[in-house]
């Protein structure tokens, strides 16, 4: 649809709208049906988005529920945490919504260390992936690097990590 015809649209129902709206009101609300509830937005002339007065808002969700599995994360003070973790997302998100202290200080750009976790050793060749070259030269400069560091913002949450354990290592600054 082209800006003029749109903008032509707008205007119509702009200037026809309340014209309509004690019809719309009366005749059409009755026979809405009880899982859409009508609204009605006010339209301008200078509105770049409109719409016909009458918007059904159905509550139905197609989404399917969300899978979640169990990870265990062991904190500096040694404390643990078990938490049911969505699929798909990275343990460094996990951590946040479950307020679990690890930073994540780029927010999962990979240009920063801070999110460093320590896999258990019997759940590191699970994670189903290993670190890209980027990572490991995040893993460079994080202190407490093991054999089984990765990136929380790298690790993907699947199915198979159910049960997962990782460790945050305790912080210290690298340059005192």
């Amino acid at each position: 649809m082209s800006t003029g015809l749109l903008a032509a649209t707008l205007r119509h129902l702009t200037r026809n709208l309340p014209k309509l709206m004690p019809a719309l009101s009366t005749s059409c609300l009755r026979e809405v049906p009880s899982n859409v509830t009508p609204t009605f937005r006010q339209l301008s002339a200078s509105s770049s988005e409109f719409t016909s007065g009458l918007v059904p808002q159905r509550s139905m969700s197609t989404e399917a529920p969300k899978q979640t599995v169990t990870i265990q994360f062991i904190d500096r003070d040694g404390d643990s945490f078990i938490v049911d973790a969505e699929i798909g997302q990275n343990l460094m998100k996990v951590a946040h919504q479950h307020d679990i202290d690890l930073e994540g200080a780029c927010e999962g750009t990979l240009s920063c260390c801070t999110c460093h976790l320590v896999v258990h050793p019997d759940w590191f060749d699970k994670l189903g992936s290993t670190p890209c070259e980027d990572e490991e030269d995040m893993l460079d400069m994080a202190y407490g690097l093991t054999d089984t560091s990765r990136l929380g913002c790298q690790v993907i949450v699947t199915p198979q990590l159910d049960g997962l354990v990782v460790r945050i290592p305790p912080y210290e600054p690298q340059y005192t």
